[in-house]
């Protein structure tokens, strides 16, 4: 606890042991003792009131899925050191297949389809959060992963807050404005999913995330582009790897080194830019933050994660 600070987050685990009363509802109280930089001795108290119900569809219905995901984080980061990993990946899956079967064997319309998906409204994110969770470089170490490097990871992460987290496990992937008017400001587009998919040829990516920020540059992007960006011309003299972009006075790059300032700034932690050009060899770096897609170390994809979530939950009702 020694290195607590103010942008630590913590997660508890509580469990009761007589029935909770729907119209008192409960109260967790936390007091956390502790000596300030001057030396003094300090208590701090929180209270938090809870209501309580007899209905589970009121639980579903107060449900965040980022809070689960930092929750099922921070408890499973916690565990490497003394379980299998392979063992926590299906304790994971089991627990979001258990879930999905209870919501729809109590929750859910009795006149749903055995073959239709049904999820909880508040928590329809939370496959999608999990499975990027289970083919984390902590739980599924692809082969580049070093023992050391894993260290360095859970502890930075399981130290994070509830939105750093679910912006690590799912990264803002965003499209760069390269035609248009050069003349006049520039406007950014809106985040897109984080697949392969969603990579044109001919455009520039910026892939922010909590503790990593890259530039993906497709192999079909204009000339105009890249000498408005880097000053070049021809995309083969274009390093990859980390780097610092040119100040130009032009709407791209005003507009790109904004954005890049502004994430930073949203930061907890030191990020250099990386530029990663489609087809490199680096590229697999892209790859790992594509969590929708299968990634290099042989974790699944979102849509055959979500089909075997799916299968396995109608399973379970028909025992």
């Amino acid at each position: 606890m020694a290195t607590l600070d103010w942008r630590t987050t913590l997660a508890v685990e509580l469990t009761h042991s007589r029935a909770l009363d729907e119209k008192r509802g409960v109260v967790i109280q936390t007091i956390l003792s502790y000596t300030s930089q001057q030396g003094e001795r300090r208590t701090r108290v929180h209270s938090l009131s809870l209501c309580c119900s007899h209905h589970l569809l009121d639980t579903f219905c107060n449900c965040q899925a980022q809070t689960l995901l930092t929750f099922y984080c921070k408890k499973m980061y916690c565990a490497v050191l003394e379980r299998p990993l392979q063992e926590l990946r299906e304790e994971l899956q089991t627990e979001v297949t258990e879930s999905l079967a209870c919501y729809r064997k109590h929750c859910s319309s009795s006149s749903v389809s055995p073959g239709q998906l049904v999820l909880p409204q508040y928590l329809k994110t939370l496959p999608v959060y999990l499975n990027s969770l289970r083919k984390s470089e902590v739980l599924l170490p692809g082969l580049r992963s070093s023992v050391h490097q894993r260290l360095q990871l859970r502890c930075q992460v399981v130290s994070m807050d509830t939105k750093t987290t679910a912006g690590h496990f799912y990264p803002l992937l965003l499209p760069l404005p390269v035609g248009g008017d050069t003349s006049s400001p520039l406007s950014l587009g809106e985040a897109v999913r984080c697949t392969a998919a969603s990579l044109d040829h001919g455009g520039l990516y910026l892939v922010h995330g909590p503790l990593v920020l890259l530039l993906w540059v497709g192999h079909n992007v204009a000339n105009t582009a890249l000498v408005q960006l880097f000053n070049i011309t021809c995309l083969s003299t274009l390093p990859s790897g980390e780097t610092k972009l040119p100040v130009l006075d032009n709407p791209l790059s005003v507009t790109v080194r904004s954005l890049i300032n502004t994430l930073n700034s949203k930061t907890h932690y030191t990020r250099k830019l990386r530029v990663v050009k489609q087809g490199d060899s680096c590229e697999e770096a892209l790859q790992r933050l594509l969590v929708e897609d299968k990634s290099p170390n042989g974790g699944a994809s979102y849509a055959d994660f979500l089909y075997h979530l799916h299968v396995n939950s109608i399973q379970l009702l028909v025992r």
